[in-house]
């Protein structure tokens, strides 16, 4: 994004901690300014991102410290809740706006529509612009809202808070849904915006897009100059800083203990002689008690000093691990379900998918797949990506031809479907028949980061990282393990770190998989042996 002139705070946090309802503290004492400069929030799931972006956008408030800000705000939460009988108008905010100007065009004018429309005058050729520069040409404002798929919804939203001109933007999540093409729409219109922006996320094309990145870590609130990449080196440089440190003030440590066990042996050595010469010695009693005491006081006087200065590289030590950022990487013990060449994993002949245009050659779809191959699937939103694997899932049925699964397969949706908020993970992997006994299961969840509580609590009250790991569970560690893996879009809800190890445990997977995803490192990074690409023609496999 191009550069801006230094401008003035837009919203200032002084000393500011978030709490919960239960007393849970979330965020503490936290001291930051946001300016003009384009900012990403990053950070583990449970560290506050999404807490941290309504508060700036006013929606939450403090439990104590000052928030202070000048700006209009528009924000875009990362899940997007539309009403029954919204239309297109109503999620980008612009119905009251555009039903005046409609009444004005037909000379029925009432008494507040000069007031709703202000200086909007061109709103609606705004809005038409705007949708068609999205391609999202075949969309108008009476268009019902629940006709939109995620990634139209996602683009909508956005429009929607550019449209408001507020002096603030905040997106959470922005890419979530969004394809290749929804993408590059999406840094095009981020670059052209001179507002100030926030945006959480975990997507690293954007957030190389950004001038700054805010990093929630267990050290508290770190602020780094620069886009991801920047954040990335200077991050580890810092963390092979502490860790050297860290080893630095073990060995000091370990070092100063061997010194002074030396100096206390020795002590004790001469004490020992010191006591052995009061005996002995041709003095009177009182003097003998007097050399025995001050023997005695001078051991009792340096085991002192020594146990202070112990406690002291203790300290030293303590303050250089408090430093560094431990965090395990999440590890997910995915099932030892190895498909063999040649063994049959899915057909499907000349199946139709629903709810796509009969006439359309790319509905049908004839495939004859074998072996552990891993297929990325790409294509536009719409086209039918997520119908293809909810077929495969055995949760849609072909219109017409063969669709069959040979192998079992585990389906993990956009929407998390495979849950039941209303039960824990724990109850649900039961009900499931779970092979593993409860200790292995918990032990397997807690690699996944996921507590004593959070897996015992229902799956509604788990963010949004946190119920795909849940997810993944239920899927994988049931009773029959998962030769096929169909994923739609899943790291949409994952932190940074998260992506990263689930790339890992996908990359030591070795069974089928397929993978719906617009994240492109993460695609190249499970190392797929095909790509199943969409054309208005007919879908077309190749070899990667």
């Amino acid at each position: 994004m191009t550069d801006v002139n230094r401008l003035p705070v837009l919203v200032s946090l002084q000393h500011l901690t978030f709490q919960f309802a239960d007393g849970e503290t979330l965020l503490e004492d936290l001291t930051l300014s946001i300016d003009h400069t384009p900012t990403g929030i990053v950070g583990r799931n449970g560290r506050g991102k999404s807490i941290l972006a309504k508060l700036l956008a006013g929606l939450l408030a403090p439990s104590s410290g000052t928030l202070k800000g000048s700006a209009s705000v528009a924000y875009v939460a990362q899940t997007l809740a539309v009403q029954p009988g919204a239309t297109l108008a109503d999620v980008t905010g612009t119905a009251e706006v555009l039903a005046a100007l409609e009444r004005m065009a037909r000379g029925e004018p009432q008494a507040h529509d000069l007031a709703l429309i202000d200086d909007r005058w061109d709103l609606a050729q705004q809005l038409r612009t705007a949708l068609d520069a999205a391609g999202l040409l075949h969309l108008d404002a009476h268009t019902p809202a629940g006709q939109l798929s995620g990634g139209q919804l996602a683009r909508i939203a956005v429009i929607g808070a550019l449209l408001a001109t507020p002096q603030l933007l905040i997106l959470d999540e922005p890419t979530n849904h969004l394809d290749s093409v929804g993408r590059d729409w999406l840094l095009s219109v981020l670059g052209a915006w001179r507002g100030g922006l926030v945006v959480v996320s975990h997507d690293r094309q954007l957030l190389n897009a950004m001038g700054r990145i805010i990093e929630l870590s267990p050290l508290g609130v770190q602020v780094y100059g620069g886009n991801y990449d920047a954040y990335r080196l200077q991050r580890d440089a810092q963390q092979h800083a502490a860790l050297a440190a860290l080893e630095h003030a073990r060995l000091a440590r370990s070092r100063e203990r061997r010194r002074l066990q030396k100096d206390h042996d020795s002590l004790q050595r001469n004490a020992a002689r010191a006591r052995k010469h009061a005996e002995t010695a041709n003095v009177t009693g009182f003097t003998k008690a007097r050399w025995k005491g001050a023997a005695k006081e001078i051991v009792s006087t340096v085991r002192s000093e020594h146990r202070a200065y112990k406690t002291e590289l203790d300290g030293q030590v303590r303050q250089a691990y408090e430093r560094v950022v431990d965090e395990p990487p999440t590890l997910l013990a995915l099932p030892g379900s190895a498909v063999p060449n040649g063994r049959h994993v899915l057909t499907l002949h000349n199946a139709q998918l629903p709810w796509l245009a009969p006439q359309a050659p790319s509905t049908y779809l004839t495939l004859n797949l074998m072996g552990p191959l891993r297929i990325a699937v790409r294509g536009p939103n719409g086209c039918g990506k997520s119908t293809l694997l909810k077929l495969l899932a055995g949760h849609w049925q072909a219109v017409s031809g063969e669709c069959r699964v040979h192998v079992p397969s585990a389906y993990i949706d956009q929407h998390l479907a495979v849950l039941d908020d209303h039960r824990s993970i724990v109850e649900q992997l039961n009900l499931l028949d779970t092979p593993l006994a409860e200790a292995e299961l918990r032990t397997r969840l807690a690699l996944l980061h996921l507590d004593a509580l959070q897996v015992t609590q229902p799956a509604r009250r788990l963010s949004g990282g946190e119920r795909l790991k849940a997810a993944m569970a239920i899927a994988l560690w049931r009773e029959v393990p998962a030769q096929l893996l169909l994923l739609d879009e899943p790291t949409n809800h994952l932190d940074l770190e998260s992506v990263l190890a689930f790339e890992q445990a996908l990359q030591g997977f070795t069974g089928a998989m397929m993978v719906v995803s617009h994240d492109e490192a993460f695609v190249q990074a499970i190392r797929p042996t095909h790509h199943l690409t969409w054309q208005a023609e007919g879908w077309r496999l190749q070899g990667a």
